[in-house]
């Protein structure tokens, strides 16, 4: 896969395409690309190489990603009284 310019973002296989996560600065938050020196390419369903956080969930934030204490432990918040998310929404769950 390639991108208009001409550069290489992914390699097309049999059932999708893999890429190399990269780390980005997204509104305001610090996104992790590569983790533990792991470079392969993954399979990263219907999202960009750099998301993180939530998309199109406007009111939705993850406040606590379960890097430090409580370990493996994912928080979403809502600016709203109660959270409510939409049918089909997906999250991309990376595990070291």
């Amino acid at each position: 896969m390639t991108t208009s310019n001409g550069a290489v973002v992914g390699k097309s296989v049999n059932d999708g395409v893999l890429d190399h996560v990269s780390a980005s600065s997204r509104q305001g938050r610090e996104c992790r690309g590569v983790v533990d020196g792991n470079n392969s390419p993954e399979a990263m369903w219907v999202f960009s190489s750099d998301d993180c956080g939530t998309y199109g969930l406007s009111q939705i934030r993850v406040t606590h990603v379960g890097r430090t204490e409580p370990v493996g432990v994912i928080v979403l918040t809502s600016e709203k009284s109660q959270l409510k998310l939409p049918s089909g929404a997906g999250m991309l769950l990376r595990v070291q």
